[in-house]
């Protein structure tokens, strides 16, 4: 049951904050390409059900899990799970799923989800901004970029990002939804500060999006070249929707 308990204590937590600072969690999980449908199926029976009963309660806002469609390891298969919480606060109550499923039953489970497991990783960040479906049913694909910025320069990027680049994105008729996530776990200066989140409806959609070039006013190519000047994008992942919990 010990095993258990970190899954469950993303499950948990206290209403405090406003949407704009709203903590989104990103749990990264790697299995071997032929344990990833054994454990869509725990996702799918039992641990999207506990997410489930934590968002009636109020206790967490939504869950989503997503596939990794870009990855390199050609053995592996990883997971993203997203879980928009309430608060970046601690588990306020001592809940771990009783009320849906036996305790020996949970435990069993939990040993069979960590027996699957060969890597993972936690990044909690803060939504700062955009126009993300959050209470909506989310698309099917979800591209998420990864930028290292100037650290003197974190309040102008965001400004940037928000004010010169979000109406960009806006008028972007394959665009269903864009977010700016920064990155609030302990990490060092070379490490990537913010994470913006397009939405999709299908993977043509992104090419398409690609594919458009449009005409730079001069102070376009400014506002550009300068939001070039403080950040690099180091990391860009394609995900697509296997679960979601509302």
């Amino acid at each position: 049951m010990k095993k258990l308990v970190p899954l469950l204590f993303l499950l948990c937590f206290s209403i405090s904050f406003s949407q704009k600072d709203m903590p989104v969690g990103l749990h990264y999980v790697t299995v071997k390409n032929e344990n990833a449908e054994k454990l869509i199926e725990l996702e799918t029976n039992y641990f999207s059900k506990l997410h489930k009963y934590a968002i009636d309660q109020g206790m967490k806002i939504a869950w989503d899990m997503w596939r990794v469609e870009n990855d390199s390891d050609p053995q592996h298969t990883t997971f993203v799970y997203a879980h928009l919480m309430t608060s970046i606060e601690g588990p306020t109550v001592n809940w771990e799923g009783q009320n849906i499923f036996p305790q020996s039953e949970l435990a069993m489970v939990g040993d069979q989800w960590w027996s699957l497991v060969e890597k993972m990783n936690f990044v909690m960040t803060t939504y700062k901004g955009g126009f993300a479906p959050i209470s909506d049913k989310p698309v099917k694909y979800l591209q998420l970029s990864h930028m290292n910025v100037d650290p003197t320069r974190h309040y102008d990027y965001e400004k940037m990002e928000l004010n010169d680049f979000m109406p960009s994105h806006k008028s972007n008729p394959y665009l269903k939804g864009w977010a700016l996530h920064r990155i609030v776990s302990p990490h060092n200066e070379k490490e990537n500060d913010y994470i913006t989140a397009n939405f999709f409806e299908s993977m043509s959609d992104i090419y398409k999006s690609n594919n458009e070039v449009s005409y730079l006013s001069k102070q376009q190519k400014s506002s550009y070249q300068k939001i070039l000047n403080v950040r690099e994008m180091t990391k860009v992942e394609i995900l697509s929707l296997v679960l979601s919990e509302r």
